[in-house]
């Protein structure tokens, strides 16, 4: 299973149908089971919590919410830099990913990247002890007067966009708490806070990944984005109409409940679970499971909670085969009795010359008198069937009809 986080703040909305568009593109591109970690704060309603549950499940993947809450040694040096607020603090979640409970190790991606490949090619990396895997911030270049008074050195200088952290490596390491803070109170100027500080905890325990898994939009030309993972840093995001990502942003949003109707995706199940551990940084809500899992008895203070059972949503019932069955035999009794009225309606035939059919039981042909005048034109008479041309002035006297009433399916000769 692939274990993936994303952290961010929604302060208008707009950050949720983000993350919603990058988990779509992990999804369409992705065969083995994922399990998301959301990490937010307050700012995050319910209905878009709904929406990434209900995107998720669609899918048949796994996510957990995280309400991060900060400390207040980690607080106070935060509020200390200047930078947090043009970034927001949700640009800082990913500093405690760490304290995800059982978890040894997780895929970290910002909401402006693009997965254009199986994620699973990114987790089968073999961190071999290294701190996390990233790859080389190809804009470094110009940013080496301010790296250097910072203590940073611009050779090893990753992006913090796409990470895999070795949550269990970084955890040997007792200091890497403290690491942080220090480095925001020694320098609370500093314009990229959540990169600098990995940089400067972890810069010396790296694995450097591929230009694949972390390309930047501004420096590819050809803008060829197939097998890679774009990172659409700058300004100009790929939700923005003059970004090159446009048409592949607005193609995966219209894959998510932002632009689907509800009645497309199936609810999520609600699971009650014991919470996770108490921790001081990070409240752990309940995770969405995906429709039709199992779901298994749960323990809690000794006793055994009852597991609720949805049921599926009416357009999506399945009718027994009995009440099926009868429902058949209602419409069938139903177009034969409209059958039989149309029917009635239908006149006597002719079946061929000297031989009546029936066309309906019980039908009964009406008296006529001994004679019937016919006019000076040629005409067939419609029984027995004999066709005549009088001459001028002459009349016709048809022979005269006999009452039949009798069933169908017997075949009858008149009398002469």
């Amino acid at each position: 299973m692939v274990e993936l986080a994303l952290a961010f703040t929604d302060k208008d909305g707009s950050y949720a149908e983000h993350a919603a568009v990058v988990l779509t593109s992990v999804f369409l591109h992705t065969g083995s089971q994922v399990n998301v970690h959301i990490l937010h704060d307050e700012s995050l309603t319910e209905e878009n919590k709904l929406r990434i549950k209900q995107l998720v499940s669609h899918y048949n993947h796994t996510v957990n919410f995280y309400s991060v809450v900060f400390p207040p040694d980690l607080a106070e040096v935060v509020e200390g830099a200047q930078s947090v607020n043009t970034w927001t603090r949700g640009s800082m979640y990913r500093l405690l990913l760490p304290f995800l409970p059982n978890i040894g190790k997780v895929i970290y991606l910002d909401c402006d990247v693009l997965v254009n490949l199986d994620i699973q090619e990114l987790w089968n990396i073999d961190l071999n002890g290294y701190y996390l895997a990233a790859a080389r911030d190809p804009g470094v270049a110009g940013l080496t007067d301010i790296l250097l008074p910072l203590g940073l050195n611009p050779d090893n200088y990753f992006n913090s966009g796409v990470i895999v952290f070795g949550l269990d490596n970084i955890r040997h390491n007792p200091e890497w708490y403290d690491k942080m803070k220090d480095f925001l109170r020694e320098h609370p100027s500093t314009t990229l806070p959540d990169q600098d500080i990995l940089n400067h905890v972890f810069g010396s325990n790296y694995l450097q990944l591929g230009g694949e898994f972390n390309t930047f939009s501004f420096s590819n030309p050809d803008q060829d984005f197939n097998h890679k993972i774009v990172h659409f840093a700058g300004e100009t995001k790929w939700w923005d109409p003059a970004s090159p990502g446009y048409a592949l942003y607005e193609e995966y949003l219209n894959l998510t409940p932002w632009r689907l109707p509800e009645s497309h995706f199936a609810a999520p199940l609600e699971k009650k679970a014991d919470p996770w551990p108490s921790l001081p940084r990070l409240e752990h809500e309940e995770p969405a499971q995906p429709e039709g899992s199992a779901q298994l008895p749960l323990q809690h203070a000794g006793k055994q909670q009852p597991v609720h059972k949805v049921n599926p949503p009416r357009h999506r019932r399945i009718y027994g085969m009995k009440k099926t069955r009868m429902k058949r035999q209602s419409r069938l009794k139903k177009s034969r009795r409209l059958a039989k009225q149309k029917l009635l309606k239908r006149p006597v035939r002719q079946a061929g010359f000297g031989t009546l059919k029936p066309s309906r039981p019980y039908q009964a042909a009406p008296l006529q008198r001994n004679y019937r005048l016919k006019p000076k034109r040629r005409t067939q008479n419609f029984y027995p069937g004999i066709v005549t041309t009088p001459g001028r002035g002459q009349r016709v006297a048809a022979p005269r009809r006999r009452m039949i009433t009798e069933l169908v399916g017997r075949r009858y000769t008149p009398e002469p």
